[in-house]
């Protein structure tokens, strides 16, 4: 497991098999992820000119949230009596969880299951009444789940790299390089130049320098050290963040959060950092739009 695990990172370093930002670090991950708070909030019964919306459903003060409604809550979460996320700023500040780059105000989203929103989220908003406060429990199986030790897994902290590196000479027709030798050009890595051609083959030599950093496909990486025309190569991965990067079984885009680095691996857990814990949730419900498909 260990060598598929190797190779699938060394591969993501080389030929860039993941799609944009999918392996970034991730410094927003929350009770509810994938869902963010609505700029300049506007309540869907008030257009900001003082006058009726008269393409929005007049909504009877009675009305109950349903499925496929869109809504604006304001909540926090707790674990254990902690904080762990809130949409009020006051109380991010004073419980120390305060995100200068996110905007506290109402959380908008549709009312439906697999869409972002945890399956106990779900059900407690549906049947809320604008204005309504309910504070509930969401137990780990309609949360985030119970902890998966084997979805923990080692991965080598460094690569090696050859100096040198042949490749078909479309691959940089493609990218409109000129192919000459002696040409350079630069890459993530740095300045690459053309060694040599033979027929259809390129061999390619990269002018490194150790203590040099750089981005790859949005993965921290720095030159660690050059020998016998080798580069050593490592992962700057910092503990407790989050990256997004093949998963060694199924290629599949996968979240992992770096808990541990050694002189040699780091670890890494695709658990949700809240998997397994009972979730404590005060939502208040500000607005909702019916469904109206």
């Amino acid at each position: 497991m260990k060598r598929i695990i190797a190779v699938l990172l060394i591969g993501l370093a080389i030929f860039g098999c993941v799609d944009e930002g999918q392996m970034q670090e991730n410094e927003t991950e929350d009770g509810l992820p994938e869902i963010e708070p609505v700029d300049n909030f506007t309540s869907q019964n008030d257009t900001g000119t003082g006058e009726e919306n008269e393409t929005e459903m007049e909504i009877p003060p009675d009305y109950t949230v349903d499925l496929g409604d869109t809504v604006w809550v304001n909540y926090t979460l707790w674990v254990d009596e902690e904080v762990i996320d809130t949409s009020n700023e006051t109380l991010a500040r004073k419980a120390g969880t305060y995100n200068p780059y996110r905007t506290y105000e109402p959380l908008m989203f549709d009312v439906v299951f697999n869409q972002g929103i945890i399956k106990g989220f779900i059900i407690n908003v549906i049947g809320m009444k604008v204005n309504e406060t309910v504070m509930f429990n969401v137990d780990p199986e309609r949360g985030y789940g119970p902890y998966d030790p084997s979805k923990v897994m080692v991965v080598p902290r460094y690569y090696n790299k050859s100096l040198y590196e042949t490749v078909p000479a479309s691959f940089l027709e493609e990218q409109g390089i000129n192919i000459s030798v002696g040409d350079g050009y630069p890459t993530d890595y740095g300045t690459v130049f053309i060694d040599s051609i033979d027929g259809e083959n390129v061999t390619l030599f990269y002018i490194l320098t150790p203590g040099a950093n750089f981005t790859f496909n949005g993965i921290p990486q720095q030159v660690s050290t050059l020998h016998d025309l080798n580069a050593t190569i490592e992962y700057m991965l910092e503990i407790n963040s989050s990256y997004v990067l093949p998963h060694p079984e199924t290629g599949a885009p996968t979240s992992f959060r770096v808990v541990n680095k050694s002189e040699q691996n780091i670890t890494l857990d695709a658990n949700h950092h809240l998997a397994n814990e009972t979730l404590k949730f005060e939502v208040t419900l500000v607005d909702v739009q019916p469904y109206q498909g």
